[in-house]
């Protein structure tokens, strides 16, 4: 059963409002790394946005947008000392058919951080785990790494194991620029296996990329470093695919 998803990369370099930031938000001004993805899923369509210090893949701010079966826009801002997070939904039958900028009902909560997570600790998002497996060194099987990831209120440890290497066949679109290339070909693949764990003992995992949550498998690419493809579970749909459709790298503009 195959979806398709696109995921953009850009480096951002306007400066962070000042508006923008929470009383204790770890939100500097200067340029950051934006990271998108858009996933659609039997009309389901879930965007993301991600805003992450390029230095150390911290995340700043994670925006997830899901239309279709569900409507709503929720933005986490990571603070020193906890998550804040705004939550938008249309207040009407009528209003989930407009854009998500002209929902009218807002709810504002605070939640902080478990007690286990180490003060200081570099917490990113859903799709800053592909920007840490991107930078890592993951060249063979046993090769691994170790991330706290943001999913919703919970903060969870994510491990991405190489459990071996394969080949699959490409087919995505490649742009670069202005240049958009059609990729067609072969390649030795790494196969991660990525375990999740609740940093909060009494929590239960809750991880998902890309609406995919469950045994969490990714095909990965190590020229390119990025998955081409991920394999997860979909409530009443179960096991699913989503395959690369596209990938952009671009520098400058503002999202």
């Amino acid at each position: 059963m195959g979806m398709s998803a696109t995921v953009e990369v850009r480096l951002d370099e306007s400066a962070v409002p000042e508006r923008a930031a929470a009383p204790d938000s770890t939100v500097p001004k200067g340029s950051e790394l934006v990271l998108e993805s858009t996933t659609h899923l039997f009309g389901r369509v879930f965007f993301a946005r991600e805003r992450v210090d390029p230095v150390n893949a911290r995340a700043r701010r994670i925006v997830d947008t899901e239309t279709g079966a569900r409507f709503h826009r929720k933005t986490y801002t990571l603070t020193a000392h906890g998550l804040l997070l705004d939550m938008l939904e249309p207040a009407s039958g009528s209003e989930s058919r407009l854009a998500p900028g002209r929902w009218t009902r807002e709810t504002r909560s605070f939640t902080p951080y478990p007690r286990g997570l180490a003060e200081g600790a570099v917490i990113i998002g859903p799709i800053g785990l592909l920007y840490a497996a991107s930078a890592a060194s993951l060249t063979a099987p046993g090769d691994a790494i170790t991330v706290f990831v943001l999913v919703q209120t919970h903060v969870e440890q994510v491990t991405l194991r190489v459990d071996r290497v394969a080949t699959v066949a490409l087919d995505f679109q490649e742009r670069s620029g202005s240049a958009v290339r059609d990729v067609h070909e072969q390649l030795s693949a790494l196969l991660l296996v990525a375990h999740s764990r609740p940093v909060d003992p009494s929590s239960e995992s809750a991880f998902r990329i890309f609406g995919l949550g469950g045994d969490v498998e990714l095909v990965w690419d190590p020229v390119r470093r990025l998955p081409v493809e991920i394999t997860g579970s979909v409530k009443v749909l179960g096991r699913v695919h989503v395959r690369l459709a596209s990938a952009t790298l671009r520098a400058g503009g503002v999202s």
